[in-house]
């Protein structure tokens, strides 16, 4: 099974081809300068420059989690949002933190700790 994080780094891997590619078009129209304009820049759109944006935000996310990959669980930057358990792991952890979290073996410790103040207060009289 695979991890959260390695379909993410699929989806992104996706965007970066597909914004590069706007960007690069977007370059070849016009609409992107990336030299200044000797004339007035008829042509050029800045509301073209929201794919270079995304493209470097979707390329910091892959690195980031590209490079957190060696570390431990949950020592990464983005590993409280997306994990890098595969789902084997991830159903047993929480699997695990399910049953203690339960309250089956709260019973056991209510009626240990009511039964030692009983006898203390037995004691007492």
């Amino acid at each position: 099974m695979d991890s959260p994080a390695n379909r993410v780094q699929r989806i992104l891997v996706g965007v970066i081809l597909s914004f590069s590619l706007m960007t690069a078009l977007a370059i070849s129209e016009g609409l992107i300068r990336i030299l200044g304009c000797e004339e007035v820049c008829v042509e050029e759109n800045n509301i073209a420059f929201v794919f270079p944006i995304i493209l470097i935000i979707s390329i910091v996310l892959y690195l980031l989690i590209h490079f957190s990959k060696n570390k431990e669980y949950e020592k990464g930057f983005l590993d409280k949002w997306i994990s890098r358990e595969n789902e084997n792991e991830m159903r047993t952890r929480l699997k695990k933190e399910q049953l203690d979290a339960s309250g089956d073996n709260m019973g056991s410790g209510w009626s240990k700790m009511e039964k030692e103040h009983l006898e203390t207060i037995l004691e007492e009289e």
